[in-house]
């Protein structure tokens, strides 16, 4: 690791914290046969806490989990972190895993166009192209008029925004803040909110014991308690068009562990589309770089 150059590090944090959470993304499908969307995101919650707890009384308590000197900005990213949440489990009890993190892959994309309104970027004609033909795999593997409309597809609509969303608001957050307030910031924010939810709903704010879903309640909740600390420890080193194409690893996972774990079989449009979208991934990062060179060319 010391070794590694601080970009490197965080691509290496980015990949391994995607991974981890590809796995906490099959509890949240497995929760689903069980529990309504927002019982599953409390009840995940809460089981992401209980691994948490040791940490933070670990690292000092929870003025060291809330210390920022940005926790507006650290809300804000919870309010998108909530919405991800509250989207992708309502996503993963309509589409497979792989069928959803093929629209999921959009997310680069849109974080570029974010930038342009606020961080006021501009985008070359070749990131447009990139853009577009991102947008055509997504409608091979969609195939609209074709197969039949799946509402799970415009709540993952709303996962690639509030997810670029948050991304975007990493990049203002001090750099000086620890990997906790990442973390616990959203747990703050979601749980109430969820709570409240599920209250109104008259269900239990504790699930009752049942063996197989408690199982993947404690899975969950690890895997989330890792792969949620990792995360912004890897995107605040690197460029926000690599963040976001680091999503991309997700797709092998998605692929196997539906396929093992739920039987869901990937056809050749969603692979052909995966595969179109990611290729212009990997080609708008290879852009990026070229530019990159040029403006360093100019400086010296």
């Amino acid at each position: 690791m010391k070794n590694l150059s601080t970009k490197s590090l965080g691509i290496l944090l980015g990949l391994t914290a995607f991974s981890i959470l590809a796995f906490g993304d099959v509890t949240i499908k497995a929760t689903t046969a069980y529990y309504d969307t927002f019982a599953t995101g409390l009840y995940l919650n809460l089981f992401t806490i209980a691994f948490l707890i040791p940490v933070i009384l670990y690292k000092g308590g929870l003025k060291r989990a809330f210390q920022s000197s940005t926790p507006k900005l650290h809300i804000l990213r919870s309010c998108f972190m909530l919405g991800v949440f509250t989207s992708i489990i309502f996503t993963f009890s309509h589409l497979s895993l792989a069928n959803s993190y093929t629209m999921g892959f959009l997310m680069p994309f849109v974080l570029n166009i974010l930038a342009i309104f606020v961080l006021k970027e501009k985008i070359s004609l070749f990131r447009w192209g990139t853009i577009a033909l991102a947008f055509v795999g997504v409608l091979i593997a969609m195939r609209p008029g074709i197969e039949p409309f799946n509402i799970g597809y415009i709540s993952m609509a709303l996962v690639v925004l509030f997810l670029a969303c948050a991304v975007l608001t990493i990049k203002f957050i001090s750099h000086d803040d620890d990997w906790l307030p990442y973390i616990c910031y959203p747990m703050a924010i979601q749980t109430p909110v969820l709570a409240l939810i599920v209250f109104l709903q008259g269900q239990p704010l504790f699930p009752p014991y049942e063996p197989e879903p408690y199982f993947w309640l404690i899975i969950g909740g690890f895997a989330f308690s890792i792969g949620l600390s990792l995360l912004p420890q890897g995107i605040k080193r690197v460029d926000a068009s690599i963040a976001g194409s680091l999503l991309y690893v997700t797709f092998p996972w998605g692929v196997l562990y539906g396929y093992f774990i739920f039987q869901d079989t990937v056809d050749v449009w969603t692979l052909l589309g995966a595969v179109i979208i990611i290729a212009s991934g990997i080609f708008l990062i290879y852009r990026e770089k070229v530019e990159d060179s040029k403006l360093l060319k100019l400086d010296a």
